[in-house]
């Protein structure tokens, strides 16, 4: 999977972490503090991507205009997606009204939408797949888990597993870090088929 990731250099990284370091010493603003995670992010080479461009990036199954990008909780172990007006809600249960307007919630993701060019939905798109495992090396400790999201081309909106997930960790609004990017090998695919939905 190809993440559109926003390019900044470790030196850009370390100078403006600094600046805005300094500003959070005598005002502290949501932009601020978000801007300098992000930077924070940077400066430890995690690259940073924004979701809705790479949900926009990876594209549609023609039929059901399902996207093939998922995002769930690193500790789920099914996602399930819905179009919602403009947006498009992943979710770790099977309740679409969970998401009461949260980018992130406690179970579910809202990916705007607005500003990508869409497939025409006409009613109410939904799907589910398993979220991929992830493999010891990459795995944070379960505290650190549930603060975690597993990113993931879907072959199929069925109980196919992906092959190439990416584990993220929302920095604020669209924006992510890239904590780790993994193959899932044909044993471990065998083996999170077999969940049930």
């Amino acid at each position: 999977m190809n993440l559109p990731t926003i390019e900044v250099s470790e030196e850009e990284a370390t100078t403006k972490l600094a600046e805005y370091e300094e500003a959070l010493k005598h005002e502290r603003t949501a932009e601020d503090e978000a801007i300098a995670q992000a930077y924070r992010a940077a400066k430890r080479g995690l690259q940073v991507v924004r979701l809705s461009e790479a949900v926009a990036l990876g594209g549609y199954f023609d039929g059901t205009s399902l996207p093939r990008i998922a995002i769930a909780r690193a500790d789920a172990t099914q996602c399930f997606v819905a179009w919602s007006g403009d947006d498009i809600i992943y979710t770790d249960i099977d309740r679409w009204h969970v998401n009461q307007g949260a980018l992130v919630g406690q179970h579910s993701v809202r990916v705007p939408m607005r500003d990508v060019a869409l497939p025409t939905v006409r009613t109410w798109r939904r799907g589910a797949a398993p979220v991929p495992l992830i493999p010891p090396r990459c795995r944070p400790r379960r505290y650190r888990l549930k603060r975690c999201h597993v990113l993931w081309e879907v072959e199929s909106w069925t109980q196919v597993p992906a092959r190439d997930p990416a584990l993220l960790r929302h920095i604020r609004g669209d924006l992510w870090a890239v904590l780790a990017v993994w193959d899932l090998t044909d044993l471990e695919r065998a083996i999170l088929g077999q969940r049930s939905a």
